[in-house]
């Protein structure tokens, strides 16, 4: 049997690469593109509009759950605007689905209750992503960013500089026992296992956090070995 997720994926720049590292070999991806390069407001607000357009399309389809990506997209709007885009979607599809947002939430809590942020992002969506985990009733230690606009940049960066900067940021709040990376673009996938070793604290990241969400929602029998905590337990709660 093969397992469909169809997948909204906020940029033009292919985050597939890191899902195929983690996805085990019967669970395949259908992806359309919100086309974002720069993360940006303009950017944002324009993919943002284009979300229920591509959710209807892999509701159609006939994907077996549907992934909303892009925190900084599907939450832009803040929490009230994130809530508004979760009860949309339920009305379009009845299909089971879950946002970036959401999964990334679901993930801190079942790992752990105090969160210290490494982002790539620029650092009004660094704080922006702060301030959205803290409407949720997250408790964020403190964040460091690496202020990048560009998701080609944030792509192309080399995973043992993600893993440095991970395990800085892991030392320079040792009061959390998650440390959330977002960003779907980030090459962090095949060092998340080393940085929970290396910092003893349980690791977040974007795609890995999604993953576990849809594998989660589609009722998939297994956990998924060596990327983490997260998915060697499957079985985060679903419900933001």
């Amino acid at each position: 049997m093969t397992y469909w997720i169809g997948r909204v994926d906020p940029s033009m720049w292919w985050q597939g690469a890191w899902w195929q590292e983690l996805l085990p070999a019967d669970v395949r991806l259908a992806i359309l593109s919100l086309g974002v390069r720069r993360l940006v407001d303009e950017e944002l607000e324009i993919a943002h509009r284009l979300i229920l357009e591509k959710v209807e399309l892999l509701d159609r389809e006939g994907v077996d759950v549907i992934n909303v990506g892009g925190s900084p997209v599907v939450g832009v709007h803040g929490r009230a605007g994130h809530d508004r885009l979760l009860a949309d979607i339920g009305q379009a599809t009845q299909r089971p689905f879950v946002t970036a947002l959401q999964a990334e939430i679901e993930a801190i809590r079942a790992l752990g209750s105090r969160v210290a942020v490494a982002s790539p992002y620029p650092r009004l969506q660094t704080e922006r992503r702060v301030q959205a985990l803290r409407d949720y009733g997250v408790e964020v230690i403190g964040h460091e960013s690496l202020d990048i606009e560009r998701n080609r940049t944030i792509t192309e960066l080399e995973f043992a500089d993600v893993r440095t900067f991970a395990i800085e940021v892991a030392r320079t709040f040792p009061q959390a026992d998650v440390l959330y990376l977002p960003c779907g673009a980030l090459p962090v996938t095949r060092v998340i296992a080393e940085v929970e070793r290396e910092t003893g604290m349980a690791v977040v990241t974007n795609v890995q956090a999604q993953a576990a969400a849809t594998l989660g929602r589609i009722g998939y029998p297994s956990p998924v070995q060596g990327f983490g905590r997260l998915l060697e337990q499957l079985g985060a709660p679903t419900g933001v």
